[in-house]
C-alpha cells in the first residue's frame, strides 16, 4: 500500500539524467512505488514492452528518439497512462502533448506533493474509463456465435476452440467486431473501444493493430476484418 492508502505502482520513469530519475525514484519508492528507469527513448520502449509499467513519466527532450516520438509510439500499443515531466515553457508544447495521446503533463521544477496527486488523478481517470470499458462489455459473460466463442470473464477469444493471442487492445478491438458480427462497426467506435479514456486517438493506431490482428487470425484459418473504406470495418459470420 503507498503512502496515502493506494495502490503501489510499477512505473517507467524516461529521462537521459540520471539525477533526475535518481530523484524521482527516490519520490515514488518513498510513495510506495516502484520504478522502471529508462535513459533513453529506444530503452524506453524496450522496457516499456518487456515490463509492461502501469504508468510512464516521461521527460520530453531526450537525444536520439525524444519524448514525443516515444509518446506516440506508447499510445498508438497501448492504453497505460502518461504524464509527461517537461521544462518546455511554450503553451503550444503542452497541447502537442496531450493530442499526441499524453494523459498529463507537469513542468520541471515541479513541487513533489503536486506529482504525486497528478499521478493519483490520472490514475483514477484511467480506473474509470476501464471500468466503464467493462461494464459496457458486459463483464463476466461468455458469448458464442457460430465457431467464435468470446469469454469476457477469462478475457479470451477462441475460434474453434483455439485462443486468438490477442493483446488487450486488439482483444477490445476484436470483441466490438464479435459482437456486432456481419454489421459495419466505425472508425469511431473501435477508436473508443481499443483506446478507452484516450481523447482523440489517432486514427493510424487502428490501422496498425487491425493488421497485426488480422495476421493472428489468418494464423489460424479464422475470419479477418473487412476494411471498408473511410468508414469502418467488419467481420463476416
Amino acid at each position: 500500500m503507498t503512502t496515502d492508502g493506494g495502490t503501489p505502482l510499477k512505473i517507467l520513469v524516461v529521462d537521459d539524467e540520471p539525477t533526475m530519475v535518481g530523484a524521482l525514484g527516490a519520490l515514488l519508492g518513498r510513495a510506495g512505488h516502484r520504478i522502471i528507469a529508462a535513459y533513453d527513448g529506444e530503452e524506453a520502449l524496450r522496457r516499456f514492452r518487456a515490463d509492461s509499467p502501469d504508468m510512464v513519466l516521461l521527460d520530453l527532450a531526450m537525444p536520439g528518439m525524444d519524448g514525443a516520438e516515444v509518446c506516440r509510439t506508447i499510445r498508438s500499443e497501448s492504453a497505460t497512462p502518461i504524464i509527461v515531466v517537461t521544462g518546455e515553457r511554450e503553451r503550444g508544447v503542452a497541447v502537442e502533448l496531450l493530442d499526441l495521446g499524453a494523459d498529463d503533463y507537469i513542468r520541471k521544477p515541479f513541487r513533489n506533493d503536486e506529482l504525486l496527486a497528478r499521478i493519483r488523478a490520472v490514475m483514477r481517470r484511467a480506473g474509470v474509463a476501464a471500468a466503464a470499458a467493462t461494464a459496457r462489455a458486459g463483464a463476466g459473460r461468455t458469448i458464442r456465435k457460430t465457431a467464435w466463442e468470446l469469454d469476457i470473464a477469462r478475457h479470451e477469444i477462441r475460434w474453434q476452440g483455439h485462443v486468438v493471442p490477442a493483446t488487450a487492445i486488439e482483444f477490445r478491438l476484436l470483441q466490438s467486431l464479435l459482437e456486432r458480427i456481419g454489421e459495419l462497426v466505425p472508425h469511431a467506435e473501435l477508436l473508443e473501444a481499443g483506446w478507452p479514456g484516450v481523447p482523440d486517438p489517432d486514427p493510424l493506431w487502428l490501422k496498425s493493430h487491425i493488421a497485426r490482428l488480422r495476421d493472428k487470425l489468418v494464423a489460424l484459418g479464422a475470419p479477418t476484418p473487412i476494411a471498408v473504406r473511410a468508414v469502418g470495418y467488419r467481420l463476416e459470420p
